[in-house]
């Protein structure tokens, strides 16, 4: 279980700094661990980081199709400046709220597990 919260927490990290290739790249990675790997979770925690890692996937892949929609709007060289710094700002706002949307749903996985193992 504590590879899926590594996972997660590595995740928000590259989010936050704006790495969303390798972001990407570790949500694919982390989904292939989750679905190959037979990790010590119940269906419903290995289904709810499942969740976790897709939001985190289609959220850069979305901000990445922002990218490519606003590079196919270029219409001269004069709206480079203005591309590259509204994708800037745009591309780290994305990033940060995949981080935080993977942040909230880590903790509440974690304190809905803690609360389950302190029943029991």
């Amino acid at each position: 279980m504590i590879i899926a919260y590594i996972l997660s927490a590595t995740l928000v990290k590259t989010s936050l700094l704006g790495l969303g290739i390798v972001s990407i790249m570790l949500s694919i990675l982390a989904l292939l661990i989750m679905s190959i790997n037979k990790l010590h979770l119940s269906t419903i925690a290995r289904r709810k980081f499942k969740r976790i890692f897709k939001v985190a996937l289609v959220g850069h892949l979305f901000a990445y199709l922002g990218l490519l929609v606003k590079a196919l709007l270029i219409d001269g060289a004069e709206d480079i400046p203005a591309f590259i710094v509204s994708h800037l700002v745009l591309h780290h706002v994305l990033c940060a709220l995949v981080a935080g949307t993977v942040t909230y749903l880590t903790l509440r996985l974690y304190t809905q597990t803690s609360k389950e193992n302190n029943a029991a």
